[in-house]
């Protein structure tokens, strides 16, 4: 008896690997496809608005490729390459089970608000109050993501609409918040009250921007997502349920709890991000708090997948991009709304990615 036993539960941890590896094939194949794919497009869309524009489509595309990756403008770069990663390593986890969170947009205004209101709160705390920022900021995401995980699963409504809908609704609630409630007394502008001076995350290099957050996030996260999907058991049933609701079946899995868990780290990692724009870049809640990198960090996680390396370095390339076109706005003249435009198109270019992954 025990024999047979042994003989069951070893065949099916043999299905259960065989299946995972040819599914980890089939991404890392598919995921080279998307990059590339994913290049050519954006390369020519660059050079259609250049074209619109009346600009020269290689100077442009030139000075956006100087304004992201020369030495120069490196440390804007990681700026803004970080809260991308961080912000496309939550996603990764949902999108791992065909789980499309679209809302880590308003997740970040959300962990942005929460981080300034209780920031300002905790004066004198230190590298405590530092943290407890954090984490709560991470806490107003996580609960704002909650919110479209439970009514897929209890309603079944479409995640992909809820969260949409939900970036909206974030931004109204902040722009009524910052002329409102939160709003500086000592300011004209919708913002809140700087939080306490001791809660600053200060340059680490001077002339830069680049502060411990930066760093830590670009170090330790690709580390960390390496280890959740390639070394752990929480890595291996993502992708069995991304694969389908039979195979998660087979092997006794329940889709509706990773639907919630996985919508829960997303949100919180939005919220961190939304926090360290706070702590480390504003030290204040705005409304232009985000640049768009709750959009921006779906096409990263749709191209990346669970690969830690491809999360890098397409946060890298896609911040590199904003940079860049923020200089070449100064320099060529571009209009200033050319990056939204991008930014739309790489939001409609990920619904076309979740609509053939179903």
């Amino acid at each position: 008896m025990k024999r047979a036993r042994y003989r069951r539960s070893s065949s099916g941890e043999t299905i259960l690997l065989r299946s995972a590896r040819r599914i980890k094939s089939y991404n890392m194949l598919n995921n080279v496809f998307l990059t590339l794919l994913f290049l050519i497009i954006l390369t020519t869309i660059v050079g259609l608005l250049a074209l619109m524009t009346g600009a020269n489509p290689l100077d442009v595309l030139y000075w956006i490729l100087w304004g992201g990756f020369s030495p120069q403008q490196i440390p804007e770069t990681l700026l803004r390459a970080s809260p991308i990663l961080i912000i496309a390593s939550g996603l990764a986890v949902p999108y791992m089970a065909r789980v499309w969170n679209i809302g880590s947009e308003g997740q970040l205004i959300f962990g942005a608000l929460g981080a300034a209101w209780i920031g300002i709160h905790l004066s004198g705390w230190g590298s405590f109050g530092i943290l407890i920022a954090v984490l709560f900021g991470g806490l107003c995401g996580l609960i704002w993501a909650l919110i479209p995980g439970l009514l897929r699963v209890y309603r079944g409504s479409n995640e992909v609409l809820t969260t949409l809908m939900m970036n909206y609704i974030a931004i109204y609630m902040a722009s009524y918040l910052l002329n409102g409630p939160l709003k500086s007394r000592a300011s004209l502008f919708p913002e809140t009250d700087l939080v306490g001076r001791d809660l600053w995350l200060d340059p680490l290099f001077p002339g830069t921007r680049i502060h411990a957050g930066i760093l830590i996030s670009l170090a330790l996260l690709p580390l960390a997502i390496h280890i959740l999907f390639g070394r752990s058991l929480i890595g291996l049933r993502l992708r069995i349920i991304g694969a389908g609701e039979v195979q998660a079946r087979y092997f006794k899995l329940s889709p509706g709890l990773i639907v919630i868990l996985s919508m829960i780290f997303s949100g919180f990692m939005a919220g961190v991000a939304g926090s360290l724009e706070v702590l480390g870049v504003h030290h204040r809640a705005l409304p232009t708090i985000s640049q768009g990198y709750g959009y921006l960090a779906i096409p990263v996680a749709m191209i990346s997948g669970p690969s830690a390396p491809m999360l890098l370095i397409a946060s890298i390339g896609l911040g590199g991009v904003t940079n860049g076109v923020t200089v070449a706005q100064m320099i060529v003249g571009i209009p200033s709304g050319m990056m939204y435009i991008l930014q739309g198109f790489l939001l409609i270019m990920a619904l076309i990615i979740i609509k053939i992954r179903g």
